[in-house]
């Protein structure tokens, strides 16, 4: 096999870093922006900082998405039992659905009464979805909810990832990385 096709594209691995890295921070964001009260300085700064990079992560999602499509991802190592196959291929859609979700959703909780969205005050996105009955109410549970999904999915995703480094001893984490680890079979 060609060493292109064993391990991921420049392109993919900056893709995910990106994304995961993001994802991780907007939690963490998300989660303390709900301790903050009324009076807290940051009460309404984080928020918008949270909006903002939340459409710059949808942006950068469409982007992977699209080059997902357009340039081949490496096939699983030969070393891989078919249970891990095919673990790993529901886990990695299960993430990306739950991307689109959290994302859409945040979308639908910021813009329902209308307001558009000021990213970082570059650009505005508008509010195009403002009509559905207790649109801020519904998005915000699957905000919540698809974000502990996907912090839960990540975690596995990670834990499986040094699995294969340190035990398995495969290629699995180095090709992620961006690093060859011999041959990646």
């Amino acid at each position: 096999m060609n060493d292109a096709l064993k391990n991921f594209d420049h392109a993919s691995v900056i893709f995910h870093w990106i994304l995961a890295l993001s994802f991780f921070a907007l939690f963490g964001l998300g989660w303390y922006m709900v301790t903050l009260d009324y009076y807290d300085p940051l009460y309404t700064k984080l928020p918008h900082v949270h909006r903002s990079a939340g459409m710059l992560l949808l942006l950068c999602l469409t982007l992977f998405l699209l080059w997902r499509l357009t340039h081949r991802a490496p096939g699983p190592l030969t070393t891989l039992k078919p249970w891990e196959r095919s673990l790993s291929m529901i886990t990695h859609w299960l993430i990306r659905v739950g991307v689109v979700i959290v994302l859409v959703s945040g979308y639908l909780i910021s813009t329902a009464e209308g307001a558009e969205i000021h990213v970082f005050d570059w650009f505005s996105v508008p509010a195009t979805i403002t009509d559905i009955t207790f649109q801020e109410d519904r998005a915000g549970l699957a905000h919540k909810y698809s974000a502990y999904f996907i912090l839960g999915l990540t975690l596995i995703h990670a834990l499986a990832a040094l699995k294969h480094h340190f035990y398995d001893r495969d290629a699995t984490l180095m090709r992620m990385l961006g690093l060859n680890k011999g041959d990646a079979q």
